[in-house]
């Protein structure tokens, strides 16, 4: 039994027309298929703004994450390796330093143009080593020839143009980094003051690198 889409009253299975008010079932199927193409064109709209809501959403994800990602690439080692060197710096030459009233002092004149210069500080029988480089920007940096995560190798650190190479991962860290950036596998960094013509470092904070060597 189905009813009149126009009067309502109910009309049989196989009834043509409406006993009531003469309505053809036809049109009232046609007014149903009708009414169901109108109501799926009503939930379109809403399907395609769903369905673009969330491609915006996925897109500015994206779009977050890359820019997020290539900020902290401005302040972290250069990715990827240039290799390692499993003879490290065994044919190095590190020019030995004392200290004076508990500081080392190094004449920054011993740098040649960006070439990374090597020092070598014993304290209690044991060679502590560091670099001392020019870096991209002019500025000097100092750090020791070990890291936290590589030192058990004891290879330490080789120039490879404006970026200094773990001798023992291959990870590669700009010299602008060299001195600021610590931890993992980045060159151990010491502290330092300079005045234009000598380097000082104190010996104390070159002792506590020792366990790194």
């Amino acid at each position: 039994m189905s009813e009149c889409t126009k009067c309502g009253v109910e009309m049989k299975g196989g009834a043509k027309f409406c006993k009531a008010c003469g309505s053809s079932a036809e049109s009232g199927m046609h007014n149903e298929k009708k009414a169901r193409v109108l109501a799926s064109e009503k939930k379109s709209p809403k399907t395609a703004i769903i369905i673009s809501v969330a491609f915006a959403a996925v897109v500015a994800g994206w779009l977050i994450y890359n820019n997020t990602s290539g900020a902290r690439s401005i302040d972290r080692p250069m990715q990827g390796q240039a290799g390692a060197s499993r003879e490290g710096n065994k044919h190095l030459r590190y020019t030995p330093v004392s200290a004076q009233n508990g500081e080392v002092k190094v004449q920054l004149s011993s740098l040649q143009g960006s070439t990374a210069s090597y020092f070598m500080y014993n304290a209690g029988g044991k060679d502590i080593k560091f670099f001392m480089l020019r870096a991209s920007d002019g500025t000097v940096r100092l750090a020791l020839d070990a890291c936290t995560a590589c030192n058990h190798a004891k290879l330490g650190y080789r120039q490879s143009g404006e970026a200094m190479v773990c001798n023992n991962c291959g990870m590669s860290f700009r010299s602008t980094d060299v001195g600021h950036i610590s931890g993992g596998c980045s060159p151990i960094p010491l502290q330092n003051s300079q005045d234009g013509k000598t380097l000082t470092v104190k010996a104390k904070d070159l002792e506590e690198g020792a366990k790194y060597f």
